[in-house]
């Protein structure tokens, strides 16, 4: 889908489920499916699915077969409702501390996620990460960044893909995004 087409079908979008214990435990969730629908019956289009993915992660960074099945009932419900899905890895915190760590875990759960929705409709968007930040200097989180759209580029060749820029920076398209710090700043 052209990203241009794409981001005027998005609309109005709100960000879900981030904080609730439905990723614990699915019966405790406070985020239930007839939500979905008042989503888009108050105007929306978009839902931004923040996941704090690390937190459920083994050793060997494999995802918790419980929270994947939770995802796929976000995914489920959203386009049921004729609702756009953001998948936004929102772990920004561990990030901007432990680039290391970061990067492990971050590719290792796009290596999970972009195949488990390589048939996922065009109005399922990745987010690589929310607001790299902190340690995630321009050229670390270039460097991430290209590793990880090489990732998701393997399994979905064509789907669009959002890249936040590191806070602190400006962008210029080329053929990879390069940031720099804005002048004037200290990040």
């Amino acid at each position: 889908m052209d990203p241009f087409a794409q981001i005027a079908r998005m609309g109005r979008g709100v960000n879900i489920t981030g904080y609730d214990p439905l990723w614990n435990d699915f019966e405790k969730a406070r985020f239930k499916e007839r939500h979905f629908q008042r989503i888009h019956e108050g105007g929306f289009q978009t839902v931004r699915v923040n996941l704090q993915a690390f937190g459920h992660m083994n050793a060997e960074n494999q995802l918790d077969p419980a929270w994947l099945k939770t995802l796929d009932w976000v995914v489920k419900n959203a386009l049921a409702n004729n609702l756009t899905v953001i998948l936004d890895e929102h772990d920004y915190e561990l990030c901007a501390e432990d680039t290391a760590r970061c990067s492990s875990r971050l590719l290792a759960f796009w290596q999970q996620v972009a195949p488990r929705y390589q048939d996922a409709p065009a109005s399922v968007l990745f987010e690589i990460l929310n607001e790299p930040n902190g340690k995630l200097t321009p050229p670390v989180w270039n460097a991430l960044l290209s590793q990880c759209l090489a990732v998701i580029r393997q399994t979905n060749p064509t789907r669009n893909v959002v890249i936040g820029r590191r806070s602190g920076t400006v962008c210029r398209r080329s053929a990879v995004w390069n940031c720099r710090p804005k002048t004037g700043t200290s990040s």
